[in-house]
C-alpha cells in the first residue's frame, strides 16, 4: 500500500498535516454531536487513520509514525499523570477507590479467564490479556505501554484496539441504561440525592469539567520540559540497567522506560505537590498526543485484516468486561456499594477517567464526578504493572 498511496512516506509535512487534521476532526465531532460522543473520539481517530490508509491516501509506514511512537506517545504519559497525587486520590475518592480495586480484581480475573479459555485460538493471547488488562484497569497510555513491552504482531495489535473500542463503547451504553432500569435499582440500592447533588446542583453546573480553562505560554512552556525531562531521564535508566546485565524481577521493573515514565512522574508529584498541582494544560496536551495514537493504529490496519482478526478479539475483550461486570456488581453488592458506585467503578476501569466522569455527568450525578475522574486517573498508576503481571503470569502456564 506504500508504494501506490497518494503521500509518499517521505513527505514529512503532508503527513503530518493528515495526522493532526484527523485528531481535531474526532475530538471536535465528538464535542459537537451526540453520536459523536456515543462513538468516542478515540475511536472516529482511529476510522480516520483506516479511511486514509485503506483509501491509498497516506502509506502504511513513514518515519512520521516512528517519531509518533518515539517522542509523542512517551511525552504523553508524563502529561496525563501529573495530576495524579495519590495523596490526594485516597483523600477526595472515598469509599469508591476501594469498589474501584475491587473492580480491577475482577479485570485481572477476566484477563486470566480470557489467557486460559483462548490459549489456543489467539495468536500472542498472553500479550493480549496482558496489554488489555492494563488498558482495563488504566487505559490508552496503559495500552501503549504494555504493545511496547510485549511487541504482538502487529497485525493483532491493530485490530485489538478495534476490538477494545467497540466493546467498550457497547458495555457502556449498557451501564448507562442501568440506573433507569427498576430491576436494577431493586437490586443494587441507589445512593440518597444528597450523595449524587447538593441542593440547588444541575447538570449544567456539572458540565464546567468539561469546559475550557486558562492556559498561558509559561504552562505550555513548564509542562513540555518537565515532560520531556522525565522521559529522558527514564529513559536512560532503563537503558543503563539493561545493559548492567540485572536479573528479573528488578530488570522488568527498571529495565523497562515505559514503566519508569509512570514511577517516576508519580515520585515527581509526590516530591513536589504544590508545582503539580499549579501545572496548567497538562491533561489538555496528553490527551490530544495520545489522539495522534490513534490515528496512526488506524493507519498500518486492513478492513480485510480486521474482518479476520477481530471477531475472536472481540469475544476475548467481551469475555474480560463480562467478568470485571460480575466481580464489580457481586463483591459491590456483598460489600453494601450502591448502583451508581459500581456503574462509575465499573467504568473508570474499562474506560478510563474520561469516561467515568462524562458519565457521571450524562447522569446528572455531580457531587461524584470528581472521584469518578481521580479512581481512573488512580488507573492510570496501576494499569501497566497488572497488565505486565498478567501477561508474565500466563507466559509461564502457557509455555
Amino acid at each position: 500500500m506504500s508504494e501506490t498511496a497518494l503521500i509518499l512516506p517521505q513527505d514529512s509535512l503532508s503527513l503530518w498535516t493528515l495526522i493532526v487534521l484527523a485528531a481535531a476532526a474526532a475530538i471536535w465531532l465528538e464535542q459537537s454531536y451526540r453520536w459523536g460522543t456515543r462513538v468516542s473520539g478515540p475511536v472516529l481517530a482511529l476510522l480516520g487513520g483506516l479511511l486514509l490508509s485503506n483509501t491509498h491516501v497516506i502509506p502504511t509506514r513513514s518515519p512520521v509514525y516512528d517519531t509518533v511512537w518515539d517522542y509523542v506517545v512517551p511525552l504523553s504519559i508524563p502529561l496525563l499523570l501529573f495530576k495524579c497525587d495519590i495523596r490526594k486520590i485516597w483523600k477526595e475518592t472515598g469509599r469508591l477507590l476501594g469498589l474501584f480495586h475491587l473492580s480491577a480484581l475482577g479485570t485481572i480475573a477476566g484477563g486470566l479467564a480470557a489467557g486460559l479459555v483462548f490459549s489456543r485460538s489467539v495468536e500472542s493471547i498472553a500479550a493480549v490479556s496482558g496489554i488489555m488488562t492494563a488498558s482495563y484497569i488504566g487505559g490508552s497510555i496503559n495500552f501503549l505501554a504494555c504493545v511496547s513491552i510485549f511487541r504482538p504482531p502487529e497485525n493483532i495489535s491493530n485490530a485489538l484496539i478495534v476490538a477494545d473500542n467497540l466493546v467498550m463503547a457497547m458495555y457502556i451504553l449498557v451501564l448507562l441504561a442501568l440506573p433507569g432500569l427498576t430491576w436494577a435499582m431493586r437490586a443494587f440500592g441507589s445512593l440518597p440525592e444528597t450523595e449524587l447533588r447538593e441542593e440547588g446542583q444541575t447538570g449544567e453546573q456539572a458540565q464546567d469539567f468539561w469546559r475550557a480553562r486558562p492556559v498561558s505560554l509559561l504552562d505550555i512552556a513548564r509542562n513540555l520540559a518537565l515532560a520531556f525531562f522525565i522521559v529522558t531521564l527514564a529513559t536512560k535508566i532503563s537503558q543503563a540497567v539493561a545493559a548492567s546485565g540485572i536479573g528479573e524481577p528488578l530488570l522488568t521493573l527498571l529495565g523497562n522506560r515505559f514503566l519508569l515514565y509512570t514511577t517516576l512522574t508519580v515520585l515527581f508529584v509526590l516530591a513536589f505537590p504544590r508545582l503539580s498541582e499549579n501545572l496548567r494544560g497538562t491533561q489538555e496536551l496528553g490527551t490530544f498526543a495520545i489522539y495522534l495514537f490513534f490515528v496512526l493504529i488506524g493507519v498500518p490496519a486492513s478492513v480485510r485484516g480486521i474482518l479476520t482478526e477481530a471477531p475472536l478479539l472481540l469475544v476475548v475483550c467481551a469475555l474480560m468486561i463480562a467478568v470485571n461486570m460480575a466481580v464489580t456488581f457481586g463483591l459491590g453488592r456483598l460489600f453494601g456499594f450502591k448502583l451508581q458506585e459500581m456503574i462509575l467503578a465499573s467504568i473508570a476501569n474499562i474506560g478510563g477517567p474520561m469516561n467515568s466522569a462524562a458519565v457521571a455527568i450524562s447522569r446528572n450525578w455531580p457531587r461524584l464526578i470528581i472521584p469518578a475522574f481521580l479512581i481512573g486517573v488512580w488507573g492510570y498508576v496501576i494499569g501497566t504493572y497488572c497488565g505486565v503481571a498478567v501477561g508474565r503470569l500466563l507466559e509461564a502456564l502457557l509455555h
